[in-house]
């Protein structure tokens, strides 16, 4: 059997991880497999929040971590690039290690029209006049800097920055921002 024209339905998300752990552990790895959520009725009731950056590699993975720590009920957030890197710049681990929150395996992805279609807030760092994404009419653009030839103290605030635009835009989503996390660490 070829494993790239394997397809797998799956009757509810919840089981999504474990069939997929299932079906690695039987063929060593996932190549080409595909899992579509038949449970439409979730997946359409869900409101996506697609964060893009350039490269797909700090400000925009930032976003989708601290908006999906505590995701408002109906509510989730992906990330893309424009021109994906090949991977994301690792301060973004530690940045959301000092404030409690795990970032699983992520690697930068290019954002494509179908990933804007399916979003209902698209929000672009300071390029939404220049990234051509199409999607101006349900987008805002937020002017925050990159990491490139930032200190840490630099990239500390620009995370601060990143939640409280995030808590803001999460009560203009019309839901209850985000429980706080811990502190960050000083020194």
């Amino acid at each position: 059997m070829n494993p790239a024209a394997d397809t797998r339905r799956i009757p509810c998300p919840r089981f999504c991880a474990n069939a997929l752990g299932r079906h690695i552990r039987s063929r060593g790895a996932v190549v080409g497999t595909r899992i579509y959520l038949l449970h439409e009725s979730l997946s359409a009731s869900v409101g996506l929040v697609l964060f893009v950056c350039v490269e797909n590699t700090f400000r925009s993975v930032l976003s989708e971590a601290l908006f999906n720590a505590a995701p408002p009920p109906g509510w989730r957030a992906e990330s893309a690039g424009v021109q994906a890197a090949a991977a994301i710049n690792p301060v973004v681990v530690d940045l959301l290690a000092e404030i409690g929150i795990r970032l699983g395996p992520k690697t930068p992805r290019t954002v494509t029209p179908e990933l804007i279609a399916a979003a209902s807030r698209v929000v672009t760092f300071g390029c939404l006049d220049r990234c051509p994404i199409g999607a101006k009419d349900k987008a805002e653009d937020w002017p925050i800097p990159g990491a490139t030839g930032r200190s840490k103290e630099e990239l500390r605030a620009i995370r601060d920055e990143l939640r409280r635009r995030i808590a803001d835009l999460q009560i203009r989503l019309g839901a209850p921002a985000s429980p706080k996390v811990r502190s960050q660490r000083k020194g």
